[in-house]
């Protein structure tokens, strides 16, 4: 007996690994985290690539300095992300909040674990949808992708940094322990990307080599609220004639702080505008279906449950399955276009309190038929997957 050579090339990674190599090929040059399960072994690989790829990698104090210099990176120009957990996340909230209001792109890795506090360190879980969706105070856009597996964890890194770039926003990478510790047959394809690496409206240095010297010092409005789809052009430091101030208060275009009520209108207004962006330029993507077209039953699931409802696809009889991968904003018009075609659903989440099912219902009116919940820090098994869509 012999195995046949198979023509096509698979590498075995595991789910944060796929990860780290999406952000080094979207340009990724500084990484900053503090160690916190499950994002640990993503500070591990980066620190191992340092050199080969010359990034700048660190192992910060604590979660707090781990964003902050994020932002820094970001505003200096550089593709920058931090990773953690739901607890090291709370630290970062306010820094959160600061990278959005002075609208500087940026990738955050939150990888769930069970439990509030220190909960359960090793275990998996999928009850941080809404605790990032809603992080930091009042309201300002950011977006949520959630990878079902190594190959998606690789392209949605990849496609974080464009997004967070084009619409200057953060955008969250939401895993788990489950998702990012497993190891995945993936094949070689997978690593392909199709959309150029996008830096978004910037300004660079080489850009104004042509001003005079009379206008080196000259403001601009980095937060013109005029601007098309409430994207102004980001100047990086040293820009000449392109001075602007990134402030933590609400501000006025050029970024000096102002309590006007017609100026925090305009600029609330400019920054929510790219939620609507985002939707108008389809980067706000549609669920995903596996399995036969019509089924009398569908399973409707996020993150990573994308594998073990595939795999109950198998032996479950007129079955299929909706995924979710981009969680925030959502194109409502689409989701209900797709969710309109189930003829009976079971929602599959790693949660307590069905987070997808009453964002779905929130967003566009559809209720899942049924709930099927684990929250005791296991992922699903293919068997109790099985007996419930039967």
């Amino acid at each position: 007996m012999s195995l046949l050579p198979k023509k096509e090339r698979y590498v075995l990674m595991t789910g944060n690994d796929a990860l780290c190599l999406g952000a080094l090929k979207a340009g990724l040059k500084f990484y900053a985290a503090y160690p916190m399960t499950p994002a640990s072994s993503i500070l591990h690989t980066m620190a191992a690539s340092e050199h080969d790829y010359k990034i700048i990698v660190k192992h910060t104090e604590d979660e707090i300095a781990a964003i902050n210099m994020v932002i820094g990176a970001s505003i200096a120009g550089s593709r920058a992300m931090c990773g953690t957990s739901g607890g090291g996340f709370s630290l970062m909230v306010e820094g959160f909040g600061f990278g959005a209001i002075i609208e500087t792109p940026f990738v955050v890795y939150v990888g769930t674990r069970a439990g509030p506090a220190t909960g359960m360190p090793t275990w998996t879980g999928q009850g941080d949808f809404r605790f990032v969706m809603h992080a930091s105070q009042d309201e300002f856009p950011r977006i949520i992708l959630a990878p079902g597996d190594a190959a998606e964890a690789f392209q949605l890194a990849y496609r974080a940094f464009n997004m967070a770039d084009r619409y200057q926003i953060p955008v969250i990478i939401l895993s788990d322990t489950y998702l990012a510790d497993s190891l995945f047959t993936i094949s070689v394809r997978d690593f392909e990307v199709r959309d150029p690496i996008n830096r978004g409206a910037v300004i660079r240095i080489e850009d104004t080599d042509n001003v005079s010297e009379a206008k080196w010092n000259k403001p601009y409005k980095r937060y013109d609220p005029a601007a098309p789809n409430g994207i102004s052009p980001r100047a990086i430091p040293g820009v000449k004639g392109h001075i602007f101030l990134a402030n933590s208060d609400e501000h006025d275009d050029y970024g000096y702080s102002e309590e006007d009520a017609e100026n925090r209108k305009k600029q609330m207004d400019k920054r929510m505008k790219k939620l609507d962006a985002i939707v108008k330029n389809n980067d706000a993507a549609a669920p995903n279906w596996y399995g036969r077209k019509k089924a009398n039953k569908t399973i409707v699931c996020w993150g990573s449950t994308k594998g073990v409802a595939q795999e109950a696809l198998k032996h479950a009889k007129d079955v299929n399955v909706l995924h979710f991968n981009h969680l925030y904003p959502l194109n409502t018009k689409i989701v209900q276009k797709e969710l309109n075609k189930i003829k009976r659903s079971v929602c599959i989440e790693g949660n307590y309190d069905g987070l997808l099912y009453s964002y779905l219902y929130e967003k566009t009116g559809y209720k899942c038929d049924e709930t099927f919940l684990k929250y005791d820090g296991r992922p699903f098994f293919v068997e109790e997957v099985i007996e419930k869509v039967q």
